[in-house]
């Protein structure tokens, strides 16, 4: 016997990105033993040094087989595990994970991404997300509507049936950030500014561009000229950019159809965009709900574990 609580521990759970690398020490249970978290993204990596650096972020628990989910099952990360196409249920999601050992033969594994092939569009590719997903299709089993994963490419992916449908991808939060902080209009927001959905500004700015349908491109340069012709301040403006990209891609997932009237919205990231995103929606007179984000990723990780017999 011992009184060591992490003895207990069945799997490592990590969540890692492209700037964070996050792991979790989880019981049979799936309760959460112990947490690390690191700046061992894949893009600080380089593409090398992967095991160095899970070895570091665990230093000190149990040998216990891991499950990954995110960019390290890019090109870049530490193996590539393959696209599994939509539609797919968990059982085909769960098919595809990628199982590989350490050079310390400890059990590892990596979840695949999702590709959506479309002629129309291009396609499209998810890569961790699809773990958040299904953390909440095991959370309300009986979902059907849309879930938004708002973030640097926000994720909206259509679930029914026990299924994922369709998804797509858009740039919303890069684009807010080069818009805000490199292009010409940065001399016309602040740098920051507290709760920009609690703003007036973020409200005009979300009904036009979806109640009034003004053209994103040319919406964007009232944000200029807003502060050159009625002086609008830095905070003002800054809420205001916000909601015409958030609004902007409300407008632009209505035009492509992913959701059916009056289906749920589940809206699944950080408190301050998820309440951002809330609020557009509000404002436009629907409802949605904010799930946690973390709390999704343990879920869906332990799912996918469970069913590969891993836990």
């Amino acid at each position: 016997m011992t009184d060591d609580p992490l003895e207990a521990a069945a799997l490592i759970a990590v969540d890692w990105g492209t700037s964070r690398c996050r792991a979790l020490l989880l019981g049979k249970d799936g309760a959460i033993l112990a947490e690390a978290d690191s700046a061992d993204g894949i893009a600080a990596l380089g593409g090398n040094g992967h095991e160095e650096a899970f070895d570091r972020l665990v230093a000190g628990w149990p040998n216990r087989p891991a499950i990954m989910a995110g960019m390290v099952g890019s090109r870049q990360g530490w193996r590539e595990a393959a696209y599994v196409e939509v539609p797919t249920s968990l059982g085909a999601l769960s098919a595809g994970l990628l199982r590989f050992e350490t050079t310390r033969h400890r059990p590892m594994a990596i979840v695949p991404g999702l590709v959506l092939h479309s002629a129309e569009r291009d396609g499209d590719v998810i890569r961790g997300e699809e773990t958040q997903l299904v953390g909440l299709m095991e959370k309300e089993p009986d979902f059907e509507g849309l879930a938004i994963l708002p973030g640097t490419h926000s994720k909206w992916a259509a679930i029914r049936g026990g299924s994922i449908l369709s998804f797509q991808t858009f740039m919303t939060g890069e684009l807010f950030e080069l818009l805000s902080k490199k292009s010409f209009l940065r001399h016309s927001v602040s740098e920051s500014a507290d709760d920009l959905s609690a703003s007036p500004d973020f409200e005009l700015a979300v009904r036009r561009s979806v109640e009034a349908d003004l053209p994103f491109l040319a919406a964007v340069f009232s944000v200029r000229v807003r502060q050159l012709l009625n002086g609008v301040s830095g905070d003002d403006n800054l809420a205001y950019l916000s909601g015409l990209v958030i609004g902007g891609e409300i407008a632009a997932a209505r035009r492509i159809g992913l959701r059916r009237t009056g289906e749920a919205v589940r809206i699944i990231g950080s408190r301050s965009l998820a309440r951002a995103y809330k609020k557009a929606f509000n404002i436009l007179g629907e409802e949605a709900e904010t799930l946690d984000g973390t709390d999704l990723v343990r879920a869906g990780l332990v799912v996918i574990a469970r069913a590969n017999g891993l836990l």
